[in-house]
């Protein structure tokens, strides 16, 4: 990829309004850096080389967790980028198949047979049509992929950020727990507000006091939860304690 194009786009006003922006400074850092490798490997690298460059382990699933990065089959996924690889290698095929026309003769009346002309038609216009509806179905493609991506939540990334937040070896999650934080989202609360709950309850002096027994993964699917650690405006309380 480096050869072809050494870098790749970056749209400030889209970083600023998708989830990214709702992420750490810190999965944010490690983002940029991921996108790098990403690039520099024609879009394909694994968790597992990843992490062994970089090993920021909470960070990458929070990245997860908010939908910014995806995996498939261990594989990263990154949709921008991916699109941004699929024109690039688009433009390189079509100019090597221009390429191997070669160019004009320099005597047009001696030596090239005039292609028929249609005068309805635009000689242009058929390519480019063509080129334009492609790129309209790539992007509702993309779009519906985000859409669907963004609504669900990776149970199994949540699992794992959760063990790493909190030090425990947590290895099922359980069918009527994922029901929970599934009502959770369809009254309207968002997998960033249960991140921002669990870091924040990390922080909370009676749950450092007593270890964080009270922190279990049915504790964060309850509303009262949310609304007490999910939210950057409202006050930490330290006399409510809460059941099991």
């Amino acid at each position: 990829m480096a050869k072809e194009l050494p870098y790749f786009k970056f749209e400030p006003a889209e970083y600023l309004t998708k989830n990214i922006s709702f992420c750490s400074l810190s999965a944010q850092g490690l983002f940029i850096n991921i996108c790098a490798y990403y690039w520099q490997r024609n879009c394909k690298i694994t968790k597992e080389q990843l992490l062994k460059r970089l090993n920021y382990e909470n960070e990458f699933n929070e990245l997860i967790l908010e939908g910014v990065i995806d995996l498939k089959d261990e594989f990263i996924v990154i949709k921008f980028l991916d699109k941004q690889l699929y024109e690039v290698k688009q433009l390189s095929n079509k100019n090597r198949v221009n390429g191997a026309k070669g160019g004009r003769p320099k005597n047009p009346n001696k030596t090239q047979i005039k292609p028929k002309e249609n005068p309805n038609i635009n000689p242009n216009e058929s390519q480019t049509k063509g080129i334009r509806e492609d790129n309209i179905r790539e992007e509702k493609i993309i779009n519906n992929n985000s859409i669907e991506l963004s609504e669900k939540i990776d149970f199994s990334a949540l699992l794992n950020f959760f063990n790493e937040t909190f030090k425990k070896n947590n290895r099922v999650f359980a069918d009527n727990v994922k029901k929970k934080y599934n009502g959770l989202m369809k009254q309207g609360y968002t997998k960033e507000n249960i991140v921002k709950a669990m870091l924040k309850a990390k922080g909370d002096k009676f749950h450092i006091d007593n270890n964080y027994q009270y922190c279990t993964l049915e504790y964060f699917a309850r509303p009262n939860t949310m609304d007490k650690y999910g939210f950057d405006n409202l006050q930490q309380s330290t006399n409510y304690i809460p059941t099991r």
